[in-house]
């Protein structure tokens, strides 16, 4: 019998704090509940004083005149409490009175560490990452540091509401500033304090006894002290990743609840700084702060204006945890950046509604991101202050698995950040209400995936998924099946540009429309098609208005309406979609002028093609999107490609024409290329990205292909056969049979056999299997390859099993079918590679 480690996801429950496998529970005074919301915040950040002195009322009612209502300032622990116990509050109260003075509300900023003056200069023990490096940020499970910065916190929020009018909430961290474990990249967690509380708190409030800890991980300790605190590679690193997320919770948790206490009415703020990329080093998980927020009545601040992957993350699980969200603006590195990041922000903020909860400018002080960024800020503010409604969200859904942040090291990849990205590129090609929802958010209840229609996992298939699948749920693999199940609420004629943000009334009969050029210098001259099915609008007729009222030059087309559209890079325009049709004489939609081109789709991946073989054409649609006629001077294909088409030498306005593109690999090896359409238009030069992969019969057309199982035990997902690593294996559910095992080769191959591996240790002992293999062309209709046959797996000759096809097989997707194992009661493949 092998042995399965344990991950159970973070759990809702009403305790305080339940612990992270469900188990551990915090005792801590029970938070109060806010008597009213939380009300938007228009606000900047500032230093704490200015130059050493207190901020004047004459500079607060500047920003007043700006149309801020609040300002957060950074606040210095060291400045605060020069020692232990004592308390200076000279400037903040002057800073307090003359806020109040001037109309503005102070909004604290406390610090733990990385911020001038925090920690306070008499701290003295400091966090460490598993090489022993210390950080700047205190000593995470030091109790009497701990202890120290919960009184300085919660002493001077009893200060400051002592003060006449001038104290707006506070924003709570820990750890190093929102990065939470962060030293330099890497993570803490490895002080001998936070080893004590990982072995004599969390490992016995979880597991319960080191029996149950030793079958739940394959160990054979004595005692929990004997349990490493692993770094990130080994073995045992889940569990203390599962910990250190833990510890993010209880601590927020209790500061929170002590916060409460003192005020439960007045607003509170998490940051929640960078993005999925951050999840396993830092245990910034999401999540974990929605949660919190839920309970305690806290509006989360995203720092994630600049990809609108993260931004639309964070919109959906704020609407799904019922949580108010606030936007922060981080300037980017580059100057010549800064009016496209600050538009894109402002446009985003459409994104969070109906749990909008304001914004805030980082920093105002006098640098170039605040001489460019702040006057288009307030400049918008009154715009951003007159929309409602809601953000008009799908019933399809992209899917990210988090589980690594909560310590199962098996679950999908979060390096890098790039399911972020690859979300923000999906939207930008299909600008669509789409919800992003993540394992934990399901795990904690938040949401179900069976209230969507179908589901895209962005990186990986797991146990949830697999489970809405079996339930009748669509597991979509790849973002061209969106459009089945989602509607576009606008069209446009070229991506990267225009940035489209709609909010529906309540009434379902108006939408107010924010369109951002994010661009540094491309103007947008084109259309934009907006769909009222996508926009969430009742049945009926509509025209679209400018933000004076007047409706632009428009056409009713097949599909919405069809609008001209003229955005200057890096500009915001107002527009709403009202009901009734566009008055008489109101111009056409015309497009372009010029004669644009645009190709869909923009990319073309073939997979591994067999030498010497050519694949299945795909097809590439060009469009003329401009008033004028295009004349082509001619298509063309890189090597290992081959293209036809029919646009000849001349695309009409508003015409179309196609490209069919194939791939015939002569040499074993990795193509790239793009297909290049060569014209007088706007964009002279037309490209779609081509790629491919030589294969032979020594190349393994499965691995790291799409991988479906149809059942899961434990955390031994069917990503584990075609990872390329043996040690790791997919398991179906104990007693289902039969059980099947599906990959997606991405292309029609011609196949030549398949090799089927279970990890070669001798602590597998000898078994057989039976299975047969399928194929299919469309992944509905299957034809045996081969009849079902019992197989041995020896560890003495390796643990591995080769099935040969017959000639001309040839299919797209394969699929194992499981009946029976005669050791394990379910199937078992470490590793399933397939040959052409």
């Amino acid at each position: 019998m092998t042995t399965h480690k344990r991950f159970v996801a973070l759990a809702a429950t009403g305790a305080l704090l339940a612990g992270l496998l469900g188990l551990a529970t915090v005792t801590a005074t029970p938070a109060l509940a806010a008597s009213t919301p939380t009300t938007p915040m228009w606000s900047t950040q500032l230093d704490f004083d200015s130059g050493g002195a207190a901020w004047s009322e004459s500079y607060f009612a500047g920003l007043h005149a700006d149309g801020l209502t609040t300002a957060e300032l950074n606040m210095p622990w060291g400045t605060i409490e020069p020692s232990v116990g004592t308390f200076s509050f000279t400037i903040w109260d002057q800073e307090l009175a003359n806020a109040a003075a001037a109309g503005i509300q102070l909004i604290p900023v406390f610090w733990q560490s990385g911020w001038s003056g925090s920690p306070a200069p008499w701290i003295t023990d400091f966090e460490k990452t598993s090489s022993g490096t210390a950080g700047s940020a205190p000593d995470w499970w030091n109790s009497t540091e701990q202890s120290d910065y919960f009184t300085y916190v919660e002493d001077t929020i009893q200060n400051s509401l002592a003060q006449p009018g001038g104290y707006g909430g506070a924003i709570l961290d820990y750890g190093y500033l929102d990065a939470q474990w962060d030293i330099s990249g890497s993570g803490g967690g490895y002080t001998a304090d936070d080893v004590a509380e990982f072995q004599n708190v969390y490992l016995p409030d979880t597991y319960g006894t080191i029996a149950t800890f030793n079958t739940d991980e394959g160990t054979s300790y004595t005692s929990f002290s004997q349990v490493p605190a692993e770094a990130s590679g080994q073995s045992l690193f889940g569990v203390f990743q599962a910990f250190r997320a833990w510890s993010v919770e209880q601590t927020y948790g209790r500061l929170t609840a002590a916060v409460r206490n003192i005020t439960a009415s007045t607003p509170l703020y998490y940051y929640y700084g960078g993005g999925f990329g951050n999840v396993t080093n830092y245990a910034n998980n999401p999540d974990t702060f929605f949660k919190l927020a839920k309970q305690y009545n806290v509006t989360v601040i995203a720092d994630s204006a600049s990809n609108t992957g993260m931004t639309l993350a964070m919109a959906s699980l704020a609407r799904a945890y019922g949580v108010k969200m606030a936007e922060e603006w981080t300037a980017p590195s580059s100057n010549s950046e800064l009016a496209a990041y600050a538009v894109q922000w402002l446009d985003s903020y459409g994104m969070t509604f109906p749990q909008a909860g304001g914004e805030d400018f980082f920093i105002h002080d006098g640098t170039a991101k605040d001489t460019v960024g702040f006057p288009i800020y307030t400049s918008w503010l009154p715009t951003l202050k007159s929309l409602s409604g809601s953000y008009p969200q799908q019933k399809a859904a992209l899917y990210i698995d988090v589980s690594q942040g909560y310590g199962n090291m098996s679950g999908g990849s979060l390096s890098g950040g790039g399911v972020q990205t690859t979300a923000a590129n999906i939207w930008d090609a299909f600008q669509s209400g789409l919800a992003i929802v993540t394992s934990q958010e399901v795990a904690n209840g938040a949401i179900s995936l069976s209230s969507f229609s179908a589901v895209l996992p962005l990186n990986g298939t797991d146990a949830t998924v697999t489970a809405y699948k079996n339930a009748g749920g669509t597991v979509l693999t790849s973002s061209s099946q969106l459009p089945q199940y989602a509607t576009a609420y606008a069209t446009l004629t070229s991506s990267g540009t225009v940035q489209v943000v709609p909010d529906l009334s309540s009434s379902g009969t108006s939408a107010q429309v924010t369109l951002a050029n994010i661009t540094t210098g491309t103007a947008y001259d084109s259309t934009i098609t907006f769909n009222p099915t996508g926009l969430g609008l009742a049945a009926g007729t509509y025209h679209v208005v400018n933000a004076s009222g007047t409706a632009v030059p428009q056409s009713a087309v097949s599909g919405g309406i069809c609008t001209q559209a003229n955005l200057s890079a890096a500009t915001l325009t107002e527009w709403s979609v009202v009901p009734g049709a566009a008055p008489s004489g109101t111009p056409g939609c015309t497009g372009s002028t010029s004669p644009t081109l645009a190709a869909s789709p923009t990319t073309l991946s073939f997979g591994d093609v067999k030498v010497g073989s050519t694949s299945s054409a795909q097809t590439v649609t060009i469009t003329n999107s401009g008033g004028t006629a295009a004349t082509i001077s001619g298509l063309s294909a890189p090597s290992g490609f081959t293209e036809t088409n029919t646009c000849g030498s001349s695309l009409a306005a508003g015409a179309k024409c196609t490209a069919s593109v194939a791939f015939s690999p002569t040499a074993a090896q990795a193509y790239t290329g793009n297909l290049t359409v060569s014209s007088n238009a706007t964009n002279s030069t037309l490209t779609v990205a081509l790629t491919g992969t030589g294969a032979t019969s020594s190349t393994n057309l499965a691995l790291n292909q799409p991988i479906t199982g149809s059942s899961v035990q434990q955390t031994y997902v069917a990503k584990n056969a075609d990872d390329g690593n043996v040690d790791t294996y997919w398991e179906s559910s104990d007693g289902t049979w039969p059980s099947t095992l599906t990959v997606d080769l991405g292309s029609t191959q011609t196949l030549a056999d398949t090799v089927i591996d279970l990890p070669p240790l001798t602590a597998w002992q000898t078994r057989t299997q039976t299975l047969s293999i399928l194929g299919s062309a469309n992944d509905s209709t299957w034809t045996t390859i081969a009849a079902s046959a019992t197989y041995t797996w020896n560890p003495s000759t390796g643990n591995t099993v080769t099935i040969d096809f017959p000639s001309g097989t040839a299919y797209r997707y394969v699929r194992a079918n499981f009946t029976a194992n005669s050791v394990q009661n379910g199937a078992q493949v470490s590793e399933w590679q397939i040959f052409g």
